[in-house]
């Protein structure tokens, strides 16, 4: 008896969606090689290298382990006064809107040439590292959301710069972990640039730049992660948040690449 096996027929729209998967991999390859240099020092470089790092930098990269689990920010040689690693000297006298500030790796000469690459000389393809880097992370720390989100420029920053650094790392990060990009926060002002403000400047700058655009109430009682570079003082984060917490967001989790250590380093011999 002959059996008829059905054909299986590709419509016209599964062809174009597997040609255009062939076409977005090919551009990931030659976009996002896997190194032949270095991303930070450009020194050659083996294939296998992780995140395309030479040996001598990824030696100075410091990834975080223990620290704050509010701030994000590393616990260093402190005393028996801030000996748990709940909490810290930076965060223990402040409030923060946000639950939980999470960072993958402290700020150095080092990761900090990461961030001015791609922020000022237009690397953008270093985004692709920084969100596995982060998409890692999310794993050990065992992370979830129903969104991500992104710090976001203001249009006239926007317009000199070209692109917005925090969202190209959202974009890949939801790329890496299949969660989805809301663009829903604006900034109201152009601020000036906060890295040579003190806190309390930062703070007094940033208050009421920024609102959030939900319209069909998709963030009410949702867990987000905030994408960002560089986790400094977190006025940026905590004013963002202060709007979050006004739409009923459930859990908010900011997500940078980079934290400032602000617990001096202390010799071993002034410990005994």
């Amino acid at each position: 008896m002959k059996m008829n096996i059905p054909k299986v027929n590709f419509s016209v729209v599964d062809t174009i969606k597997i040609k255009l998967k062939e076409i977005k991999d090919l551009l990931l390859d030659f976009i996002y090689p896997k190194n032949i240099a270095c991303i930070i020092c450009d020194k050659p470089i083996k294939l296998t290298n992780t995140y395309s790092i030479c040996k001598d930098c990824f030696k100075e990269l410091n990834f975080l382990k223990d620290a704050c689990l509010k701030c994000g920010k590393p616990i260093i040689n402190h005393n028996l006064e801030y000996e748990d690693f709940a909490t810290c000297a930076y965060c223990a006298k402040r409030g923060f809107y946000f639950d939980r500030a999470i960072s993958c790796i402290e700020y150095n000469a080092i990761s900090k040439k990461m961030i001015l690459d791609f922020k000022y000389k237009n690397k953008t393809y270093l985004c692709r590292y920084v969100a596995q880097i982060m998409s890692e992370k999310m794993e050990l720390e065992n992370l979830k959301a129903d969104y991500i989100l992104f710090v976001p420029l203001h249009k006239k920053r926007m317009r000199q710069r070209g692109f917005n650094q925090s969202q190209k790392i959202a974009e890949d990060l939801s790329d890496i972990t299949g969660i989805p990009v809301l663009n829903c926060i604006y900034r109201k002002k152009n601020t000036r640039r906060l890295y040579k403000l003190n806190l309390k400047e930062r703070q007094e700058e940033l208050k009421n730049s920024f609102y959030i655009k939900d319209d069909d109430n998709l963030l009410k009682n949702k867990d987000v992660i905030v994408v960002d570079d560089i986790f400094t003082t977190g006025s940026t984060a905590n004013e963002i948040s202060k709007m979050l917490r006004l739409l009923c967001v459930n859990k908010i989790t900011i997500m940078t690449l980079l934290t400032r250590s602000t617990d001096p380093y202390i010799p071993f011999t002034e410990n005994n």
